[in-house]
């Protein structure tokens, strides 16, 4: 006897998606912050040896060595707090994006003439589109998240470099409260264009990618629908979206960390510090921060859609 299951509600979705934000924020932060400090470091002329950071595995002696294991999750309250409302955010507005693209490109669903041209629409390009147009609305949310979380990171390295360097803001709270008063509400939007440019592309694949990897176990293992799908299987497609995600846009997101370090009144384009990125480095200086990228994908991203689906699973009975 099958049981029949609930249509998950948008409330469903979103409460999914801040179980969700907290599994990937534990999983992924030591990641990140490697990851955001070898993309934004300084440079050491001085000392003749360059960049700050010689390597990942450098990286992470020296945040080890200087910070112990409190290190990596340095800035850790932000982007905890902020994955809980982005992801909750992003999943409740994928599924809502993506039931409106249904009715509106599948002729299943929705077999007016008016929509003959689209019968060829296949399930994955709606995928797609319901990913790219959730990408453009989630940067709203994502943006201050990662305004703060990149200026207490790079903090820490500034303090590295200059001992006497005078820290403007200590915290979540305090970074905030300094942004705003220096530059109004547009200080924690400080880099949206390049947030924008990384988000479409990315969660055009992100989503996507996750359904797909789902559609293939369950024809290769002669499943009858998703919830045959076991735990580590869960992981694995997961895994699967995030490194599609963070892999194929490293370059994109490094000239998002890189205008989100940079002061707001030094009013550089997206173009501007991309040319000034290849300047410094050539193309490589687009993939520094791709290891602990990679290596945070494949984890945190499996663990989040294999919590969604959980929670999902568990509330639509």
């Amino acid at each position: 006897m099958t049981q029949r299951k609930r249509t998950p509600t948008a409330l469903v979705n979103y409460f999914s998606g801040v179980l969700g934000g907290i599994a990937v924020t534990f999983v992924g932060h030591p990641f990140d912050t490697i990851k955001v400090r070898l993309q934004t470091q300084p440079t050491c002329p001085s000392s003749g040896e360059g960049m700050l950071y010689k390597s990942t595995v450098d990286c992470v002696k020296q945040t080890f060595r200087g910070e112990g294991l409190r290190g990596f999750y340095a800035g850790v309250a932000s982007p905890l707090v902020g994955q809980m409302y982005f992801r909750a955010g992003s999943f409740a507005a994928f599924h809502y994006i993506h039931s409106i693209v249904e009715s509106n490109l599948n002729p299943t669903t929705n077999p007016s003439p008016s929509h003959n041209s689209d019968s060829n629409t296949s399930k994955y390009k709606r995928l797609i589109l319901s990913g790219g147009i959730t990408g453009a609305f989630i940067s709203i949310l994502e943006n201050p998240i990662d305004v703060i979380k990149t200026k207490l990171q790079v903090l820490i390295m500034k303090e590295k470099v200059n001992k006497s360097y005078q820290k403007p803001f200590h915290d979540t709270p305090s970074c905030v409260r300094f942004l705003v008063n220096k530059y109004g509400v547009s200080g924690l939007f400080h880099g949206f264009t390049a947030t924008m440019i990384r988000n479409v592309p990315a969660n055009a694949v992100f989503f996507p990618v996750n359904e797909i990897m789902k559609d293939i176990l369950i024809k290769k293992n002669g499943y009858k629908g998703e919830a045959e799908l076991s735990i580590l299987e869960r992981l694995g497609c997961g895994a699967c979206a995030g490194f599609s995600y963070w892999v194929g846009t490293c370059p994109l997101d490094c000239i998002k960390s890189q205008m989100m370090m940079m002061r707001q009144e030094q009013n550089m384009t997206w173009l501007k510090t991309a040319k000034g990125m290849y300047r410094e480095g050539g193309v490589g200086r687009f993939y520094q921060g791709l290891v602990p990228l990679a290596a945070r994908s494949i984890p945190a991203c499996g663990a989040m859609f294999a919590t969604v689906d959980f929670a999902r699973n568990y509330m639509t009975g």
